[in-house]
């Protein structure tokens, strides 16, 4: 019999946290009307609001208000059908078919078929961001107005996981956008907020979508990316303020909203001072990781990228860069978790080792050539760890240039295969994925260290076709090895974030993007 993913929404447990907060924010909501702005600030330019072709947070943060996708992850990491109205998988593995919710709207007036989910699965196929995110599929068939059924070329086990993955998206937009270049379509959506405008360096608006088609399956309200979702505000405005110091006031002076991050000692001290304000510790949210390009000089050496590993102090990089929110870890995956590895690899974390660090580089004949520390203006956390990670290499004799630039142009830059040499980066939605999400982006046709480790590759394609959850966690285990064998990335630790809002923001619950549907302004 074909495994079948029903129409019941999987609701969180009675009695929890979460529960109560949204029987909370329901009660409030039958006074609500609709109306209002929110201004929510954020440090950098979206790279895009094509919502495919990006896994930039700075996009996600506004997209997953405008697209939505077939499935989703809940609020426990679970599957869920979003567009979807159920799933039917074969018994062999090999189909999946998926039947679609009827009467959803796009914004622009057009009901969703299945002509447009084939063609926006087929044009991820060409341009999605996370590209080997429909590799096991070998075809799309719309084999009703609204059943899409996808033909896998193997068993993957793991495949409805990846395709939740919300890092870059497989959304569904109109058939006539899917021949669109990448960035050129008219960013059209089936969620409760619809494009406006964006004006580069300034804002991006949204407004409330009035025929938005709620999923009335689930009565609990937002559920992870799914769930039931109500747009009371008239619009959202995501203003452009690079300066942290900028955001804070704006924040204090009820100019904004909510700010996407904030200084944790800045939102605790404001938190205090000031009632009108709310702030909210996210732990963890990312891996900080420092990223080398073993395509292009010095990094291409094994023995220099051994070198780095071993002069890297990962508790004072963390210390600074997170102001404190932190945990010490090595894993690559959060400790306590199903894929948990143990102390696989501990054995090369935290070392700061700098005498063996310079025999290292000796080995590798390392002759002061030019390291490229490429980092960002915008996030924080990732210019303060290039700082202390340029000290800790000069101390070891590497010859250390920061390129600081802004987030969008960094992206454009570790994209080259050339003319960098490490990149500072906080990976917070892939863990969260879990590890095919994780080593997906580390996998592929552009894996973040630029070449490919024929080793990881393999045991990538053993973990998507492994099973059982006991072969995959088996698995998982050798991949973690893995990359501390060949160091194209590094671990550095857990980081949290701190966010705040002003308390007349009702409804806002933090999560990996800012759910702005389910939320209202009260008077």
């Amino acid at each position: 019999m074909a495994k079948s993913f029903e129409l019941s929404r999987r609701t969180l447990l009675a009695g929890s946290a979460a529960t109560l907060a949204w029987t909370a924010i329901t009660k409030g909501a039958l006074a609500q009307t609709n109306g209002g702005e929110i201004f929510y600030a954020q440090s950098s330019n979206p790279p895009s609001l094509d919502g495919m072709v990006t896994s930039s947070q700075a996009s996600r943060n506004i997209n997953m208000n405008i697209y939505e996708m077939l499935y989703a992850f809940s609020e426990e990491i679970k599957p869920i059908p979003v567009l979807a109205e159920s799933l039917d998988i074969s018994d062999d593995g090999l189909t999946y078919v998926f039947k679609l919710r009827q009467g959803v709207k796009f914004h622009n007036g057009k009901e969703m078929t299945s002509a447009d989910v084939k063609a926006s699965l087929e044009r991820y196929m060409k341009v999605g961001a996370t590209e080997n995110l429909l590799d096991p599929v070998a075809s799309v068939e719309a084999t009703g107005d609204y059943e899409v059924t996808l033909t896998m070329k193997q068993a993957t086990p793991t495949f409805l996981e990846a395709f939740c993955s919300p890092r870059a998206p497989a959304v569904i937009i109109p058939a006539e956008e899917a021949d669109a270049e990448p960035g050129k379509t008219k960013f059209t959506g089936t969620g409760p907020y619809k494009f406006s405008e964006y004006v580069p360096d300034s804002h991006v608006k949204l407004v409330r979508f009035d025929d938005y088609a709620a999923d009335m399956r689930g009565s609990d309200g937002s559920d992870g990316f799914g769930g039931k979702k109500v747009a009371y505000l008239d619009t959202l405005t995501f203003r452009i303020v690079p300066e942290q110091g900028a955001q804070d006031a704006a924040l204090q002076a009820g100019e904004v909203h909510i700010l996407d991050r904030v200084g944790v000692a800045a939102g605790r001290r404001m938190a205090k001072d000031d009632p009108n304000i709310e702030a909210y510790e996210n732990m963890p949210w990312a891996f900080t990781v420092f990223i080398l390009n073993m395509n292009d000089g010095p990094t291409k050496n094994p023995k220099f990228r051994e070198a780095v590993q071993v002069a890297l102090n990962m508790e004072a990089i963390m210390a600074i860069a997170t102001e404190g929110l932190y945990n010490l870890d090595h894993g690559w995956q959060y400790p306590g978790t199903t894929y948990d590895a143990g102390d696989i690899g501990k054995e090369w974390y935290n070392l700061h080792d700098i005498p063996r660090a310079k025999e290292l580089l000796k080995e590798a004949g390392y002759n002061g050539e030019e390291f490229v520390l490429l980092t960002d203006s915008n996030i924080s956390e990732h210019n303060k760890a290039a700082v202390v990670e340029a000290e800790n290499l000069k101390e070891a004799g590497i010859n250390v240039r920061i390129n600081q630039v802004d987030w969008p142009t960094a992206l454009k830059i570790r994209m080259e295969d050339t003319g960098w040499h490490g990149w500072t980066l906080q990976m917070g939605i892939e863990p969260y994925l879990g590890p095919v999400g994780l080593v997906a982006t580390l996998t592929g046709k552009r894996p973040h260290f630029v070449a490919n480790d024929p080793e990881l590759e393999a045991l990538y394609n053993e973990l998507i076709t492994g099973k059982t959850v006991e072969e995959r966690v088996a698995t998982f285990a050798k991949i973690q090895a893995r990359l501390y064998e060949f160091k194209g990335i590094i671990k550095i630790g857990d980081a949290g974030i701190m966010q705040a809002a002003r308390s007349n923001v009702k409804g806002y619950k933090p999560f990996r993007f800012p759910r702005l549907y389910n939320v209202w302004l009260e008077s």
